[in-house]
């Protein structure tokens, strides 16, 4: 049997060699490859990005069914992004019209903006997707200490990580007990299941509200204090369980690297803007 591991958004193998890095490590991939997204416009890169996030999970032996959960969101983000773009995203002479709904025009170049956008938010979401399913609360932490980002900044971005971990949770939740009473989700419209997933926000809000009280009270009733004794700088025992090790610095050399070459490349040649790609000779 396989031993596990719970992180934020699920259970991750012990052996899985995610845990043989540094949490400072996992912490600056989140914020460095996250960058690249918001840097390439290009969607061939992004789609680079996407199969590359894809091999990671496999890599850190995480289910890929994982991201079949959030198949729903994916499709609210492709019907939000493609409604505002192709009905609303503007017009203007040079544009070339497909079709014409009354006074709306249906124009190639909103569209084509419409997939850019999915797709850079895609390759951003699955890098998100993979840090809360490989990392824990005492990860992110350690991690941010280890950046020296004061303490009371770290606890707060832990426990609301936590949260959004244990929401996802009462979601499940909530999904299973419906489908305990006979609720078939599947054989109902799309636009059933979207109103149904708006009913879900007022109990998971309620619930979180209930939560962070009793995180608050806990908290207070163990005199837990957010800086040391008298104002001294706090003591983290938990940091010398960590050590950076030899694929640390290579994974945060190479992560850099390719960081200032998206950066130089961007803004010498624009390499990876939107008017570089493929879609544009179209």
């Amino acid at each position: 049997m396989v031993k596990m591991r719970r992180s934020l958004l699920g259970y991750l193998p012990v052996e899985s060699p995610i845990y043989k890095l540094h949490p400072m490590t996992r912490v600056l991939f989140l914020v460095i490859v996250s960058a690249y997204s918001m840097l390439i416009e290009a969607p061939e890169f992004n789609i680079i990005g996407i199969i590359f996030m894809l091999v990671l999970f496999k890599l850190g032996k995480l289910d890929t069914s994982i991201i079949k959960r959030y198949k729903i969101m994916f499709l609210n983000l492709l019907f939000m992004i493609t409604i505002a773009y192709t009905f609303f995203g503007g017009y203007s002479p040079s544009y070339r019209v497909l079709a014409v709904l009354g006074p709306i025009r249906i124009c190639w170049e909103n569209i084509r903006w419409a997939f850019l956008v999915y797709i850079r938010l895609i390759f951003a979401i699955l890098i998100l997707i993979f840090f809360l399913n490989t990392s824990r609360e005492r990860d992110i932490i350690v991690g941010l200490r280890a950046l020296r980002v004061p303490f009371i900044i770290c606890y707060v971005v832990g426990l609301s990580l936590r949260a959004m971990g244990l929401s996802l949770i009462d979601f499940q939740t909530i999904r299973e007990a419906e489908k305990a009473r006979a609720l078939d989700l599947d054989s109902m419209p799309f636009t059933e299941k979207v109103k149904k997933f708006g009913l879900y926000i007022v109990p998971m809000i309620a619930i979180m509200l209930r939560r962070a009280d009793e995180v608050s009270n806990a908290l207070d009733s163990r005199g837990f204090k957010f800086v040391g004794v008298r104002g001294r700088r706090r003591v983290d025992y938990i940091m010398t369980h960590y050590r950076l090790g030899v694929w640390d610095y290579l994974i945060i050399g190479v992560m850099a690297l390719i960081f200032f070459a998206i950066l130089y490349l961007n803004i010498k040649y624009g390499f990876f803007s939107a008017k570089s790609s493929i879609l544009y000779r179209i």
